[in-house]
C-alpha cells in the first residue's frame, strides 16, 4: 500500500514539474530594434520565444506577435552560467556588421540557450540585454 501511495505522489509531483517547466519555456519580449537571427532579419516588435514540444529540446521558436508575422525555428546549445539579467528571463544581442544579432536566450538565472553561431566567429565587445516575461 505504501508503494502505491508513493507512486501516486510521485506521479502527481511529476505532472506539476512538467507543467512548471512548460510554463518556464515560453517567454514574451518586446525588442525595440530590428535584429538578425542567423541570416534572417527580424523587425522590431513583440515576440514569443518558446521551445516547440514536437522538436528536439535544442530548437526554439521565435514568433512575432500583434501583427508581426516573423517566425523562425533556431538551433541552440545549452548555456550554464551567469545570466546577464540576474534572475530575470532575457534575450542577449551583440552588435555586428549587420546590426544587432540575437546570441542568447535566458529563461532563468543559470539556464540559457546560445543561438547556433554562423560561420563568422568574431568576438563581440559589447552586448544588449532585453528583459522578457514568462508567459502566463
Amino acid at each position: 500500500m505504501k508503494s502505491v501511495m508513493r507512486g501516486a505522489v510521485l506521479a502527481i509531483a511529476s505532472v506539476f514539474a512538467v507543467a512548471a517547466a512548460a510554463h518556464a519555456e515560453t517567454l514574451d519580449v518586446k525588442v525595440p530594434f530590428a535584429f538578425m537571427v542567423g541570416s534572417q532579419k527580424m523587425p522590431a516588435g513583440v515576440y514569443r520565444v518558446e521551445r516547440d514540444p514536437s522538436m528536439p529540446s535544442s530548437v526554439i521558436l521565435i514568433q512575432g506577435q500583434h501583427g508581426n508575422r516573423a517566425q523562425l525555428f533556431v538551433q541552440t546549445t545549452p548555456l550554464i552560467g551567469a545570466n546577464p539579467a540576474g534572475d530575470a528571463p532575457a534575450l542577449v544581442f551583440v552588435p555586428d556588421e549587420t546590426g544587432q544579432r540575437l546570441t542568447q536566450v535566458w529563461e532563468a538565472s543559470g539556464v540559457g540557450q546560445e543561438i547556433a553561431r554562423s560561420r563568422d566567429r568574431s568576438r563581440h565587445v559589447s552586448e544588449i540585454v532585453v528583459f522578457a516575461n514568462h508567459r502566463s
